[in-house]
């Protein structure tokens, strides 16, 4: 349905023409605009939603693992017999034990809730990904010293900075001669640790293992190991394998069981924002098809002239088709190009805008990530092009058909 030959000629004529009744008119150049905001659009809001997901699951899954090994009762013994078979399990690449327990943290009358989390030695490095953006301090001095490991916002409620003190209050009583007493004991602050998830931030406290366990009265148990997958989409595959390695001594979750409503309300958002988006291109091709009407009105004698000199009917329709087409690629192009300038520069964008109303558009409080990206998924962009092309193209039929189908007598009588 795209012209050739002489119909390309005269659909060339059309888009380029300077008449002041042309297409080349106020309701021409809207469609355009229409169909570029409406591209640029969806592309932007879906590659931003698409960063969004991968940034808060890679936090997630950083910080809870991709397989938990979880002991009956809140307790794991044995657990390096467990490591030494997770190892062996194909896909798995790195696997470790830790504690994690609920406390009360203070200093300076400053008090929060938090959960302190026990890691091996070889854990307070970079290489934890929970771990790896140190603000303040340094982590491999948490096992010398005995100190411990705070997530940022929780150093922030507290004030305290790496260098400082806090005490550590254990819900669970001891008995002494003269009754039951909360166990509490004092930690130097060894670094400041930003996750990445508003909410581990401000309740993490990392801690040497030996250390959580003494304190916590574990003996040689810890609460959990978790492991981290060469692939971690694969896990429907090689789960089963992990519980089959485990047996009856531990229980296994994976982390689609533990984030399900997460990744399920993620996903249901992403498909209902690109159905809504796609509207807005839906109501930018309108605008093709009554400028086409116009221009159809407008070249009647045009189309009649053509007829009678022996153009065809199917040539009339190729070239209206044509001059719809390129009215809806133009407005493709612009929001392409539009949507590359918008991500690309994305963040200084963000913090214009947060200068010039005085809003935060990305509280962590509330999105749960400290940051914003976007990743473009090229299937996405595709599919959107497509949308927008086939409904330009669906735009075009009617306003082309009755082009085609005008009687050239009836319209030359009055000439």
């Amino acid at each position: 349905m795209i012209a050739r030959g002489f119909e390309w000629t005269v659909a060339r004529r059309y888009l380029a023409s300077r008449h002041r009744d042309g297409f080349i008119s106020l309701t021409a150049i809207l469609s355009v605009t229409a169909i570029a905001l409406g591209v640029a659009a969806l592309i932007v809001v879906m590659s931003v939603m698409n960063g969004f997901r991968a940034e808060l699951l890679d936090k997630i899954l950083g910080y809870h693992g991709h397989v938990l090994v979880q002991g009956y009762g809140g307790k794991l013994s044995g657990y390096q017999s467990i490591i030494d078979d997770l190892k062996r399990v194909e896909g798995v690449t790195h696997v470790a034990p830790f504690t994690e327990s609920q406390v009360m943290v203070t200093t300076e009358g400053q008090a929060w809730g938090a959960i302190v989390r026990g890691y091996p030695d070889s854990q307070f490095s970079t290489d934890n990904q929970a771990l790896s953006n140190v603000l303040d301090g340094s982590l491999t001095n948490a096992p010398e010293i005995g100190g411990v490991v705070l997530g940022s916002q929780l150093a922030s409620r507290l004030g305290v900075r790496a260098g400082g003190t806090v005490t550590i209050i254990s819900p669970k009583p001891i008995s002494t001669p003269v009754g039951s007493t909360l166990r509490y004991l004092s930690y130097p602050v060894s670094a400041i640790v930003e996750i990445g998830v508003y909410q581990f931030d401000e309740s993490f406290i990392g801690m040497p293992l030996q250390d959580a366990q003494l304190f916590f009265r574990m003996g040689d148990s810890v609460t959990n190991v978790e492991v981290f997958l060469k692939d971690p989409n694969k896990i429907d595959s090689i789960q089963p394998m992990i519980t089959e390695t485990v047996g009856g001594r531990a229980f296994v979750r994976g982390w689609k069981s533990f984030n399900q409503a997460l990744v399920g309300a993620l996903q249901t958002e992403r498909i209902a924002m690109f159905i809504v988006l796609s509207l807005i291109i839906l109501v930018a091709v309108f605008n093709i098809a009554s400028s086409l009407f116009m221009l159809v009105r407008d070249r009647s004698s045009d189309i009649a002239i053509l007829r009678t000199m022996g153009a065809q009917q199917q040539s009339i329709t190729r070239i209206f088709v044509t001059v719809g087409l390129s009215v809806g690629l133009m407005g493709i192009l612009g929001g392409g190009l539009l949507s590359w300038i918008i991500i690309g520069n994305l963040e200084a964008i963000k913090t214009g805008i947060e200068s010039m109303l005085g809003l935060n558009l990305w509280d962590p409080s509330v999105r749960f990530i400290n940051s914003m990206r976007a990743v473009v998924n090229w299937w996405e962009v595709s599919a959107t092009i497509g949308i927008a092309i086939t409904l330009s193209y669906i735009a075009t039929i009617i306003p082309a058909r009755r082009a085609a189908k005008l009687d050239p007598v009836e319209v030359l009588r009055y000439e």
